[in-house]
């Protein structure tokens, strides 16, 4: 009897246990969030950001710097990294004011990834993918589409983010924008 209860006792306590394992549930940010804070690339090394280009904002009105560079995806090791682009300006204002046109042309499931319409042109195969291939077939049409679903202007930054779909993206955004502002999290 003593030793059913033990066992009886120790499957309660390894079962209790292990469904204490709770996850962090991140809010997603809002589309536009007006802080006070000046981020910086920075910012975004402390993160993990890489990264790969710097680009000349001569023609991105307002804008003084951007960069396009990707993250290590902590959550899912198959995928390797994470690509975004990071706009910056003096303020939010600026961000809002002189950014918003340029970003909206950019993102989005019909953003402007070809020289015709692009508002801001340099390197627009970062803003863009095509189908992979899946053994002997292709996944789609092999045409480029849109990367950067979604982005968010957080302060003075406009951070461009990938995804599967919208939500994915949005989900992108502000997981990085939470890391940013917690830490060591």
């Amino acid at each position: 009897m003593k030793k059913i209860l033990l066992i009886s006792l120790s499957i309660i306590v390894i079962l209790g246990c292990s469904s204490e394992e709770t996850t962090e549930e991140i809010p997603l940010v809002d589309q536009v969030t007006d802080i006070d804070r000046i981020f910086s690339i920075e910012d975004f090394k402390s993160v993990g950001f890489k990264k790969s280009k710097k680009y000349k904002v001569d023609e991105l009105p307002g804008a003084t710097s951007a960069f396009y560079g990707f993250i290590k995806n902590k959550l899912d090791p198959d995928d390797q990294k994470i690509d975004y682009e990071i706009r910056f300006y003096a303020n939010h204002s600026d961000a809002v004011e002189m950014g918003t046109k340029y970003v909206e042309n950019a993102t989005g499931e019909d953003g402007c990834i070809d020289k015709d319409c692009a508002l801001w042109k340099p390197d627009l195969k970062h803003r863009q993918f095509l189908a992979e291939r899946l053994g002997n077939t292709h996944a789609g049409n092999g045409q480029p589409k849109p990367k950067y679903l979604t982005y968010v202007i957080y302060g003075n930054m406009i951070l461009m983010c990938p995804g599967y779909n919208v939500e994915d993206s949005k989900i992108r955004c502000s997981n990085t924008i939470y890391d940013i502002e917690n830490p060591g999290s």
